[in-house]
Formats: structure tokens, sequence, C-alpha cells
């Protein structure tokens, strides 16, 4: 290493001038030196991307196939209730679905009955876990406005967004207003839908649809504030059966769901099997229809009622 003299007599500013430079020529001299870490080299943007409209497009059109929806599926859940977990797990469940809000997920177990059921409907939600809890939380939605959101374990409501068969309305200045953004990290376009509240925007959602085949992958819910209420995984697709059209060649639908409500902690797990438009019971009788979306009735069960927002209060 060269080494740099400097008279005791020269000023004070010769002195600082000197000290500088040297301190640069080390610096400099760094540039060769290896790195600690290896730095994450970015990513060149995969051609031919498209823009919004034509990935809107090809969403709206797979799902708008899908205006009603009956699977069977396999079911697995932690459901966290005051501080408790309760398992629950099922081979015999059924998933309903009618656009645009119309949902309902059950599980049910042989000698037993129903597990879990839970659902939304225009105007109510509900909840009902049976083993070791023997609850159904249900209330209305105009109740919520008093309220505020439900406290459950799991919100009913939210599970069936995730179900992302909704489409996209085309208007994209109309709320909840989405923005496209490309993701290289993750190979996906990602969309935010965003609210005006009285004093900001909030986010809503985002969704990660995967670029090579414009499926969701990842749906994330937000409150008001910003934090996330449910992180959910997308994958497996499966064709749903529509009436004489050959089934490889029925709209998709993920197959594999997999859930976390991080205020909870709960969380859920579902595959559907045997996917249909509706099922048909014969005699010109449809699954699902509007009277598949209602309350349970739990008079003359063990199971405890308890009315979310009834009068203001929880």
């Amino acid at each position: 290493m060269t080494k740099v003299r400097v008279d005791e007599h020269q000023a004070p500013g010769v002195l600082h001038f000197v000290t500088f430079c040297y301190i640069g020529s080390l610096l400099v001299g760094c540039t060769t030196c290896p790195k600690g870490a290896a730095e994450t080299p970015f990513k060149p943007n995969p051609p031919a991307l498209l823009p919004m409209v034509a990935v809107v497009n090809a969403i709206n059109a797979n799902n708008l196939r899908i205006p009603t929806l009956w699977a069977s599926l396999n079911y697995s859940a932690t459901i966290m209730d005051n501080g408790k977990a309760h398992s629950v797990t099922s081979d015999d469940g059924i998933l309903l679905y009618s656009h645009p809000r119309d949902f309902r997920l059950i599980g049910k177990k042989e000698f037993v009955g129903t597990v879990f059921d839970m659902g939304a409907n225009e105007n109510e939600f509900w909840l009902e876990v049976v083993p070791g809890v023997n609850q159904l939380w249900w209330g209305r939605f105009k109740d919520l406005e008093k309220t505020g959101p439900a406290k459950l374990p799991v919100d009913p409501e939210a599970v069936g967004e995730v179900l992302s068969v909704n489409t996209v309305d085309s208007d994209f200045l109309h709320q909840p207003v989405p923005v496209m953004q490309y993701d290289g990290a993750a190979d996906c376009y990602v969309f935010q839908f965003n609210y005006q509240a009285p004093d900001r925007w909030f986010a809503q959602k985002q969704m990660w649809y995967e670029r090579a085949t414009l499926r969701p992958r990842r749906v994330v819910l937000y409150d008001a504030s910003g934090k996330p209420v449910l992180d959910a995984r997308l994958s497996h697709d499966v064709h749903v059966q529509v009436p004489n059209e050959p089934a490889a060649g029925g709209p998709l639908i993920a197959g594999d769901f997999r859930l976390f409500f991080p205020d909870s902690q709960s969380r859920m797990e579902f595959t559907l099997k045997d996917v249909q438009i509706f099922k048909d019971m014969g005699n010109g009788r449809h699954i699902p229809n509007p009277g598949n979306f209602k309350v349970p009735d739990v008079s003359g069960t063990d199971v405890r009622a308890i009315q979310i927002g009834a009068d203001g209060v929880e």
C-alpha cells in the first residue's frame, strides 16, 4: 500500500484535501474486492406482457361461464376460538356458489352429521362449528354498518371472495378501482382493488394471476386500515363440468385452496372434486338454488346460536 506523507507545516486545508483524496482512493480500490453477499439481479420483463384490458377480458371470459357451482370436497381446518384450537375435518363436504354473492361450504361426517357450515347470501352470513364449539354465529350485513366487521374465527363472506369466480368490472374507474402491475419475482399480474374513504383511498383486495395461464394463485383481503384479514393460496386448476359440453372444455377453477386468517390464526384447506355448474337432482330440480343459501336452523340441537350485530351489539 502506498503511504501518503504530509508535511506538518502545510496548511490545514491542504491536509484535509490530501486525506480526502487518500480515503477516496481506498474506496475506488475496493470496487474489485469480493462482495460479502450476492446481489439479487433484476429480471428482464418477459416478452409480450399483456395490457390490463386483455388480462381482464381473459379472466371474465372464463368466469362468465360459471354462474353457479356445485362441488364435493375434502375439508380440514383449525378453528381458533377464545385461544383454543378446534380441528375439523370432513371427507364428505359440498361447496355451493351462485353469482354474485351467494356462497356455502358444508362439511359432514359419518354418524355425526354436519361439523361445519358457513355461507353468505345477499342479506345474511353465518358460521357453524360443531366439534368442541357447538356454536352458530350469524348476522345481517345491514347490522354490521353499526357495529363494524364481524369478529369471527373465519369470515364467511371473505371465503366466498376467495373462490375468484366473479368478474372484474370493465369500467376501471368504478369502485373498487383496479390497478394492475407485473411482479417479476412471482411472474404474475397483480391486481389491487381500491375504495375511496372520506379521507383517503384504501386497498380492499390484491389478486395474483399467473402470467402464463392467467389463473389466480393468491388472494389477500385487507380491512380499511390496510391490515390483512385473509391470505389465500390457490392451485391445481380443474375443469368445471358444463351440461352438453366435453369435460375438458369447461371453464377453470382452482382445485386446492389454503386459507389463513391472521387475526384469529385460523386455517382452512379444501380440495374440490366432481366440480359441476349444478347438480341435477331430477324432476327439474338443480342444486344450487336460492333455497340452499339460508342460515341453518339449529333449533332442537345442542348448537347455540349467537346473532352478531343485533341491536348494534355483538
